[in-house]
């Protein structure tokens, strides 16, 4: 639910009113401030100030783990706390990350490009997109998947880390400039010795989703531990569950009030099309129990199993006009307006998965001063998506020969009688059919990375540095299964009687050399009920096979140590330089290659043109830690740390990232931080170099040529007083589709939309783009406890506010927003249908809104602001301890846009945003609890994941929606371990305690225009909600 201005204000008041008491009566040192998600003894979190180390945000060495950015460490612990290997749904858990589209449970998502794998896995911070999040591996960067340059965290060996350490104030100076959101660094295991094996198993309450990993480490010092050098190895293996099994998508589908989940019956038909209409009086004699829309209208006729003809797709409010014999209440229903819908009932719930890890590193002191290090890593990740068939109709379309004389055999007597009421019954006519098979994506995804360099120190001084090179790839080959070639699904549908007995060899004018046979006994005569013979299926198959390869080489230099002492103490500093390229190719099949093929298309899969692109960056970077003030009245210790980045990229010139931040130890108990970040985000391989990739899409605002389209540049006469001016323009587009009555079609013959509108856009890559500039504000104070009392000695808290502002926001063009740039006055003043913005505007034969030529441009900025809190508590109770962790984020703005010249619409406490690349699920807050308690060698907790009721996207823009969010959610996960010795643990545990079943989302109070009233499990925040249910786990882990 969305909070006033006023409230969010009392809100902000009362947290920091909180924090200043919390100031006043706490006194106790900061051990750690890189707060530890964890559920063991949180003292434990306290590290060893006597040794040195890095903490992640900065490359300066020192003697603490206080940093002067917000930190969160997920400890190893958290993420064998669940009954899923997948790294970043144990991620997702956390209120700074924002579960992105490619979750376990988006099993639907089939199309390869060069800006998607289906199946991978990816994570975003702030949600401000998954390649605006750096992933890091041991501090260096992990190698990319594809041209967006996110990688699929699948390929990260679980069974090496050690701990997360997640930073979110910015840290591009100290990395590179696309961590605007935050890093993300999975810190590996180091210097293992001996053997330790862990297995795990989980499996739902409905006795699907099997799930297992085995993974091991082993490691060995030698030559007197001068060397090291370990071994890890995982498997992972997860089996797909169905929608089907789980009682509320069960209810969904019979739900009337809701939608279906399929755009077409399975059933088959003819699409009247335009431009030859049907005798009415035909019409009402098979009609005969209502009135039914106008036959020259773009309707599909579907056939009952009995022949009978009905409709409905285009036929809100008219439910006699069916005489359908289908409706089941499952894969057929009618809704409350009216309308048959269908549902998909093969739809994946989660997505299988096989994943194999290797991780090696060794290092080795050649002397006192000089050592070798070397680690590498390969994955194997192999996943499967799943689709419903593909339709012959709309762009798919096939017309099939006709003689009123002698119609095909099998043909219903009802469509006969239609097709020969026709004004012109010799025409051929469109057949509607859906393939006998649903369509499938397999994806395998191999990744190396090689990483070898020296390390060292510099006699007589604390300098220390590194050199190392790096090479990574990865290769993606997707195998997609169940699709047709549109050219011989033709070819054998106008063979005589649907291609019945059809024999026929290729080159035939030359005996057949080098030409290849095909035969089809049954035909497709989707009319006659009959089973298609596997010879015919063979005969239109068209298997696609893409192929991507992401290569990553990076040669970096890094130098740190003391320089000088000041007053307050020792100066100290860091540099470095590196040379990085990303070389990225997409191979699309043949079939599916925009810009080939022109004639041998693929039903149900969008073409996309091969990609290709290269990017080197030069790199330069310092950094300086100053004391600034020592041991004087209020102020123990006041440091700032500042840094820059010089980068040099071959695409868009010289790019400046920097920071200034300060590091305030009031005294032992209490310290502030703070500062500034700048960052300047270079475009990625997508961006600039994408081919021609076509898609679908959604016009959310609908058609703005429509005369019922209630946007304010529509047009509408009634919401637009320039609607005259719309229309002209509107049909000067439309007659260049080809068609020069187009215009008239669309305006005298077409039921326009008021609503949303399909589209099928074009996307492509844009070489003259600029980088999108960050600044990143944080502010915030680390507490803990000075009481020496049970009850209070071991609690901490911080509280960390911060302000993200991107301009030159680099996002992909939306439909919607290309149409408005036509159409809108304050874009196209003249209404010039020769403007740039109208350029890729285009409209189909009938009128209607057709290819949208879209590309990346830099017009979008957005900004979001919020408070993180983190509370850690231990107690002694009893026997054992009790500890409590608590992680909570309030959000107090979300504000996008797509235009610099369009105001920023604020989407806090509502499912969106969805533009500027940007990941749905903006609540007002989120909480991340786990309640802890240990005795001996047993151990178990609770964790609780909440939250609030959150309005629907449409409720940011228009306050008077009626459509509605989501309720409150909760969600409790039971862990339990215990250590019969040192070395053998087992743990248990059951996710989604309580069986919670997801919120239905996004339900309209108005079925006002034929809308529908029911909403969805799965929004664009799909992540958010539990789809799978209670799930149990055990797991053992040994230690030799």
């Amino acid at each position: 639910m969305r909070i006033s201005t006023s409230s969010r204000t009392g809100l902000i008041k009362s947290l920091l009113l909180a924090s200043s008491a919390g100031t006043l009566v706490m006194a106790a040192p900061v051990a750690a401030q890189d707060n530890s998600v964890q559920s063991s003894d949180i003292s434990n979190a306290a590290p060893d100030n006597s040794s040195q180390i890095v903490v992640t945000g900065s490359r300066i060495v020192r003697r603490d783990f206080e940093s002067s950015s917000p930190i969160v460490t997920v400890s190893e612990e958290l993420l064998q706390q669940s009954s899923t290997a997948a790294i970043e749904s144990n991620l997702a858990k956390l209120p700074q990350f924002t579960p992105t589209t490619d979750a376990p449970t988006d099993g639907g998502d089939i199309q390869p490009t060069a800006t998607n794998t289906p199946g991978a896995a990816t994570i975003a911070l702030r949600g401000l997109g998954k390649n605006r999040t750096l992933v890091l591996l041991d501090g260096r960067r992990a190698t990319p998947s594809n041209a967006s340059n996110v990688v699929d965290i699948n390929t990260i060996p679980s069974a090496a880390i050690e701990r997360v350490e997640i930073i979110t104030g910015g840290a591009s100076a100290t990395y590179g400039a696309d961590a605007v959101a935050g890093v993300v660094n999975f810190v590996m295991r180091k210097d293992f010795q001996g053997l330790e094996l862990d297995a795990q198993a989980n499996v739902t309450q409905e006795g699907d989703g099997f799930e297992y990993q085995l993974s091991g480490i082993m490691g060995t010092n030698f030559d007197d531990g001068r060397g090291n050098i370990s071994l890890s190895f995982s498997t992972n293996d997860r089996n797909a569950s169905d929608r089907r099994d789980r009682k509320f998508f069960r209810d969904q589908w019979a739900n009337p009030s809701i939608d279906g989940s399929a755009f077409f019956p399975y059933r088959p038909g003819i699409n009247l099309g335009f431009g030859n209409p049907v005798d009415q009086n035909v019409i009402n004699s098979i009609f005969s129990e209502a009135t039914t829309p106008v036959p020259n209208q773009q309707v599909i006729l579907y056939t009952n199993p009995d022949g009978s003809v009905f409709s409905g797709f285009d036929a809100a409010g008219v439910g006699g006009v069916y005489r359908n014999k289908i409706v089941d209440g499952y894969n057929y229903k009618l809704t409350d307006n009216g309308q048959l819908r269908t549902n998909f009932t093969d739809a994946m719930l989660v997505l299988p998965l096989k994943r194999y890890n290797m991780f090696a590193r060794g290092n080795y002191e050649l002397n006192d001063w000089i050592g070798v290090f070397a680690q590498g890593l390969f994955s194997k990740v192999n996943t499967r998506t799943v689709q419903e068939p593909s339709p012959v109709t709309g762009g798919w379309t096939a017309f099939v020969d006709y003689d009123p004389a002698n119609p095909q055999s099998d043909l219903p007597d009802e469509v006969v009688q239609i097709l020969n009421a026709r004004q012109n019954p010799n025409a051929p006519f469109q057949i509607f059919q859906m393939m006998p098979f649903n369509r499938t994506s397999e994806s395998d995804v191999y990744t190396y990375n090689m990483t070898a360099g020296l390390q060292g120190s510099i006699p007589g001084s604390d300098w220390t540095w590194e050199v190392f090179g790096s090479q990574g790839e990865t290769e993606t080959t997707v195998i997609q299964r169940g699709f047709a070639s549109l050219q011989r699904y033709r070819t054998l549908i106008n063979a005589p009687n649907f291609g019945e007995g059809f024999s026929a060899t290729g080159n035939s004018e030359f005996g057949g050399f080098g030409g290849a046979t095909a035969t089809c006994t049954s035909g497709l005569n989707p009319f006659s009920g009959a089973p298609i013979s596997e010879d015919c299926l063979d005969a239109i198959r068209a298997n696609v096979k893409t192929k991507s390869v992401m290569k990553q080489s990076i040669w970096e230099g890094n130098l740190q140590g003391g320089l000088f002492d000041l007053p307050a103490g020792q100066l100290r500093g860091a540099l470095g330089a590196s040379y990085r390229s990303t070389n990225y190719e997409f191979q699309n099949d043949t079939l599916t290659t925009q810009g080939q093929s022109f004639q041998e298309q693929v039903l149900g899969l969008y073409p996309s043109g091969n990609s290709a692109g290269k990017i080197t960056v030069k790199e330069f970077y310092g950094e300086l830690l100053v004391p600034l003030l020592h041991d004087i009245p209020g102020i123990q210790k006041l440091d700032l740390e500042i840094g820059g980045r010089i980068s040099d990229y071959n695409t868009t010139g010289t790019s400046y990232t920097y920071k200034a931040l300060a590091d305030w130890k009031v005294n032992d108990w209490l310290r502030l931080r703070g500062g500034y970040n700048r960052a300047e985000r270079a475009p990625n391989t997508a961006e600039l170099y994408l081919a021609p990739e076509q898609t679908f899409a959604v016009a959310a605002g609908g058609d703005v040529c429509s005369r019922a389209n209630p946007l304010p540049y529509s047009a509408n006469p009634d919401s637009n007083p320039n609607a005259a001016q719309v229309e002209a323009l509107c049909r000067v587009l439309m007659k260049r589709s080809g068609d020069p009555n187009a215009d008239v079609q669309y305006y005298d013959n077409t039921i326009q939309p008021n609503g949303i509108a399909f589209v099928f856009p074009t996307l492509s890559g844009n070489a003259e783009l600029k980088p999108e500039k960050a600044d990143t504000w944080t502010l915030g104070a680390v507490i803990e406890s000075p009481f020496q009392s049970a009850a209070l000695s071991r609690l901490r808290l911080s509280v960390d506010y911060y302000n993200i502002k991107v301009s030159d926001a680099i996002g992909a063009q939306s439909v919607d927003i290309a149409q408005r740039q036509c159409f809108d006055p304050a874009f196209n003043p003249t209404y010039d249908a020769n403007s740039t913005f109208c350029s890729g505007v285009g409209r189909n034969t009938d009128g209607g809104l057709g290819n949208v030529i879209t590309t990346f441009l830099n017009n979008g900025r957005f900004k979001t602001s919020g408070i993180d809190v983190q509370l850690d508590w231990a107690i002694d109770a009893g026997p054992g301890t009790l500890t409590l962790n608590s992680v909570f984020n309030y959000l107090l703005e979300m504000k996008s846009s797509e235009l610099p010249n369009l105001p920023l619409v604020d989407y806090a406490g509502t499912l969106g945003p969805n533009d500027n690349g940007l990941n749905g699920g903006a609540y007002e807050w989120k909480l991340f609890s786990t309640f802890g308690y240990s005795v001996g060698p047993a151990n178990v907790s609770l964790q609780w994941q909440h939250l609030p009721s959150v309005d629907d996207i449409t409720a940011a823009s228009n306050p008077n929606t009626t459509i509605a969010g989501a309720p409150s959610y909760d969600l409790f996960n039971l862990n339990a371990g215990y250590a019969f010795t040192e070395k053998a643990s087992l743990r248990v545990g059951v996710d989604n305690l309580f069986n919670k079943a997801p919120p239905l989302t996004q339900v309209n109070s108005s079925t006002a225009g034929g809308n529908y009233s029911g909403g969805t499990y799965t929004p664009n925040n799909v992540g958010y909600y539990d789809l799978i249910g209670r799930r149990f786990y055990v797991g053992a882990n040994f230690k030799f």
